[in-house]
Order: structure tokens, then sequence, then C-alpha cells
């Protein structure tokens, strides 16, 4: 009874000096990474030759200025406005549509667990990476070149660019399912379409969804953007209403804007609700 008494003990002592030891450490790594954090923001702050002084005075005057340009909205073209907004959700949902066909085959070759050999899954990982590092913007400027301004280059800039960020995400969903339904489906002989069909699929769907609808929320925000650059849309009756000095058409755009996201963010969450 005694020896047991003791051995708790003991067993008690070492519990304190590990948790201790894990504190000490702990609160060593916080404050370093905090400290490594703060000297890189300082830096880049003194590179760039922020004033956030002049920054903040400055700013007030001029934003107020154009705030009070802005008001009231002018809702006169509201027709014409929802139109062009409901051609960005279209620009937005067709970029998407492209990038779920092409991001699913690239995302399959992309995981290690899937590819058939080395060469495949390299390449894959290529082509994901090249098409993430490549702007929506540069390649929209490009098709407006190559096809003219319209819908066209919107709808392929953002097919491409988010193929690219789809096919990773894909990849790393496939890379982390469970081993054991695909481990069982190699011993009894399946073949890997069986395995992908039967394994795979059905471990991430969920986040098959949530992902594409997480990139066509994106998509149609930066189907606004790329309007800007002549891709169709409503930015492109945003940045008209800018070069015009129209402030109250501009402010009744960004409201519409903000309408339809949230719209589309709440049917969103509604959806990912039904899957999980």
């Amino acid at each position: 009874m005694k020896t047991d008494n003791i051995l708790k003990l003991e067993i008690n002592n070492n519990k304190k000096h590990l948790e201790k030891h894990l504190r000490s450490q702990w609160t060593w790594r916080t404050y370093t990474f905090i400290f490594s954090l703060l000297a890189a923001l300082i830096f880049v702050i003194i590179d760039l030759e922020i004033n956030f002084i002049k920054l903040f005075s400055d700013s007030s005057k001029y934003f107020g200025d154009i705030l009070s340009r802005m008001l009231p909205p002018d809702f006169s073209n509201f027709k014409n406005l929802t139109y062009a907004m409901f051609e960005t959700i279209e620009i937005a949902f067709l970029g998407t549509f492209i990038a779920i066909v092409l991001s699913i085959p690239v995302g399959l070759f992309s995981a290690r667990n899937l590819a058939p050999n080395y060469i495949v899954f390299l390449i894959a990982r290529i082509v994901t990476i090249f098409f993430r590092a490549i702007p929506e913007f540069i390649i929209a400027m490009i098709l407006v070149i190559a096809v003219g301004f319209g819908a066209i280059p919107g709808v392929l800039a953002l097919g491409l660019h988010t193929m690219g960020f789809l096919a990773k995400f894909y990849a790393e969903d496939i890379e982390h399912v469970n081993k054991g339904p695909i481990e069982a489906l190699k011993s009894s002989g399946a073949s890997k379409r069986q395995i992908i069909s039967f394994a795979v699929i059905p471990q991430i769907i969920p986040s098959f969804v949530a992902n594409n609808l997480y990139i066509l929320d994106r998509n149609i925000r930066m189907a606004t953007m790329l309007g800007i650059v002549g891709a169709g849309g409503i930015g492109y009756e945003l940045l008209s209403s800018f070069r015009m000095f129209e402030y109250q058409r501009v402010s009744a755009i960004i409201i519409i804007i903000f309408i339809a996201i949230f719209l589309i963010d709440h049917l969103s969450s509604f959806i990912r609700s039904k899957i999980k």
C-alpha cells in the first residue's frame, strides 16, 4: 500500500514537471513567433514607406467628400443594372462549371494515392500551380486581346484560374480520405474506377460541394472585377460610372452587388447544411 502511494506520488510529480516543461516551451515559441511577426511587419511598413498618419489624415477629407457625392443612390437605371448583375452571375456560374469539369481529372491525378505514376502526378501538380499562379486579370486581358470584349474572356479566365484551386482542394481531400475502404477494395481485386467510385467519392462529397460553392461565391466577386478589363457584367457598368463621375450610380451598383452576394451566401449555407 505504501509502495503504491509512493508510485502515485512520483507519477503526479512527473506529470507536473512535464506540464511545466511543455508550458515553458509553448510560451517561448509563442513569444518568438509574435516577436518575429512584429519584426517582419515593421520591416514591411518601413520598406514600403507607408505613413499611416498622413494616410488617415488625407483619406478622411477625401472619403467624406466622395461619400457625400454617392448619396442618395441613383436607381433610375435599375433594370439595366439588374440585368448586368445577372450577367455577372452567369459568367461566374459558367466559369465555375468549366473549372469543376477540368479540375476533377487534374485533381485525381494530383493525389499521391491515386496518380498512376510519378510523371502523371508531377504534370498534374505543375498544371494546378501554373493556373493558380496567373491571376484572372492577366488571363482575362490576354483573352480580351485575343477574342475581344464580352463574356467569353471572363468565363474562360475564371474557369482556368479557379481550376487550379479546385484541383488542389480535390487532391488534398483525396489524400486524406480513410484508407480502410480503399485497401479493402484493392484486396478484393477492384479496379481503379471502382475504388474511386465506391471508396473515394462518397468520402469527399461534403467537401466537394463546399469547395464548389466557395469557388462560385468567389467567382461572382471576381467576375465583378473582371468587368473592369472588358469581360462584361456589372463590373463594366461600375467602371463606366466611375469614369463619368456618376457616384450616385456607383453607390446603387455597390448595393445591388451586396444584395446579390448576400442572397447567394445564404443559399450556399442552406445547401451546405443539407449536404452534411
